[in-house]
C-alpha cells in the first residue's frame, strides 16, 4: 500500500526493500498483549483507510502518506510493554538515554531508521536527499506525537484550526491543508487517531483491543506492586472494573478527538457512529456487572448520553458550515464505507 501510495506521488519504492524492512520491523516488536505487530497492523490499515476516506490525495502528497504509513507500521517498534512514567520511575535505561522526555516515543523513531539503514531494507533509498530528509522529518514529527502527553494540545490544535478557518472549510478545505503548518498538524492528528482508534470500531474489534491494552497495564501493575512503585491508574488488576475503565476511557479521551476530527474532516462521521454505539455497550456490561445503585446508573447514563450528544454536534455543526458535507461527496463516502460494515472481526479472529 505504501509503495502504490508513494509511486502515485512521483517516490519510487522497491518491492524488496518495503518487504525485507516489513519483516524487520516485525521481528523487533515483542509479543505484547497490546503493542505488539498487530497493532502496528491494526493502526496501518487504520490510516489507510482514514486517509483514503478523508480525501488525503487532495492535499496530502505521495510522500506525505508514505511517510505516515512507515510510521505507522513501526510507531511502536521495539515497545517494552511498559508506560513512559515506568520507565521514568524505574531509571530505565530508555529514560536516561532520553532525559525522561518521551523515551519510548524517542527509541520508536531511532529505531525506524536504524531498521531502515539495514543493507536491503532501505526503504527511502529512492529518494532524494532533500525528500529523505523531509520524510524523516514527518516520521519523527508523527511518532513523537503519538505520546499521549501532546493529546489534549492535539485536540486544541484541531478545535483552533477548524475555528479560525470556518469560510475556508466551507469553499476549500484542501487548500487550506496544503499550508505546512496545518499538514504537519492534520499528519500528526492522522496517525495519533489511528493509534488510539479501537473505540472507533465495530463492537467485537473495540472489545477485543481493550482487553488487550488492559492485560498490558494489568502487568505493568503487578510490576509495580512487585517494585513498590506507585502503581499507575488502570493499572491494578483487583480495583479496576474494565467497562468503567472504557467507559471514561472513551468519555475523557476519544470524544473530543474524535469530535475535533470529524469536524476538519466530516467524511468520518461513522467513527462517531462507533463510538456512540461502544460507550453504551459497555454502560451495559458495566450494569450487568457490577449491579449498580439507580443512582450510579443514573449517573453514568447522564454521562454516556452527554458524551454522544457531543459527537452528534459535531456531525451537525460541520454539516452547516464545512463544503465536504455537501451532498456531492456523500458517494465518494459510501464507496469507502462499505468494506469496513462488512467486516466486524475482532484482531484474534481475522487479523487486524
Amino acid at each position: 500500500v505504501g509503495e502504490g501510495v508513494a509511486q502515485r506521488g512521483g517516490v519510487h519504492v522497491p518491492s524488496e526493500a518495503a518487504l525485507k524492512f516489513l519483516q524487520l520491523v516485525a521481528q523487533h516488536y515483542p509479543e505484547n498483549p497490546y503493542h505488539s505487530f498487530s497493532h502496528a497492523l491494526d493502526v496501518g490499515h487504520t490510516l489507510w483507510t482514514m486517509l483514503r476516506v478523508a480525501r488525503a490525495g487532495e492535499y496530502l502528497s505521495g510522500l506525505d502518506q508514505f511517510s505516515l504509513l512507515v510510521s505507522a507500521a513501526s510507531h511502536d517498534v521495539g515497545h517494552p510493554g511498559v508506560s513512559n512514567q515506568f520507565l521514568v520511575q524505574t531509571g530505565h535505561e530508555l529514560a536516561l538515554r532520553y532525559n525522561d522526555h518521551s523515551p519510548l516515543e524517542n527509541m520508536h523513531c531511532a529505531r525506524t531508521f536504524g531498521l531502515a539503514s539495514t543493507p536491503g531494507a532501505n526503504v527511502f533509498e529512492g529518494l532524494s536527499r532533500s525528500d529523505f530528509f523531509e520524510s524523516r522529518r514527518i516520521c519523527i514529527e508523527a511518532i513523537l506525537h503519538t505520546d499521549m502527553v501532546h493529546h489534549f494540545d492535539m485536540i486544541r490544535e484541531a478545535q483552533v484550526l477548524y475555528q479560525m478557518n470556518l469560510e475556508a472549510l466551507g469553499t476549500d478545505p484542501a487548500g487550506l491543508f496544503h499550508e505546512k503548518g496545518a499538514r504537519q498538524k492534520v499528519l500528526n492528528l492522522f496517525l495519533h487517531a489511528a493509534d488510539v482508534s479501537n473505540p472507533c470500531k465495530p463492537w467485537a474489534i473495540c472489545q477485543q483491543w481493550a482487553h488487550r491494552v488492559l492485560e498490558e497495564f494489568f502487568a505493568q501493575g503487578d510490576r509495580e506492586k512487585q517494585l513498590g512503585i506507585p502503581v499507575q491508574m488502570l493499572n491494578d488488576r483487583t480495583k479496576v472494573n474494565r467497562p468503567f475503565s472504557q467507559i471514561g476511557f472513551i468519555e475523557f479521551m476519544i470524544v473530543p478527538l474524535v469530535a475535533a476530527k470529524v469536524k476538519l474532516f466530516p467524511m468520518m462521521y461513522e467513527l462517531t457512529e462507533f463510538l456512540q454505539s461502544n460507550m453504551q455497550e459497555w454502560r451495559r456490561l458495566w450494569n450487568e456487572e457490577e449491579t449498580p445503585s439507580d443512582e450510579e446508573r443514573d449517573k453514568v447514563a447522564a454521562r454516556v448520553r452527554k458524551a454522544s450528544d457531543a459527537l452528534t454536534g459535531a456531525r451537525e455543526e460541520c454539516a452547516r458550515t464545512h463544503l465536504w458535507s455537501g451532498a456531492e461527496f456523500a458517494g465518494d463516502v459510501a464507496q469507502e464505507r462499505e468494506p469496513r460494515r462488512a467486516s466486524s472481526h475482532g484482531p484474534s479472529e481475522a487479523g487486524p
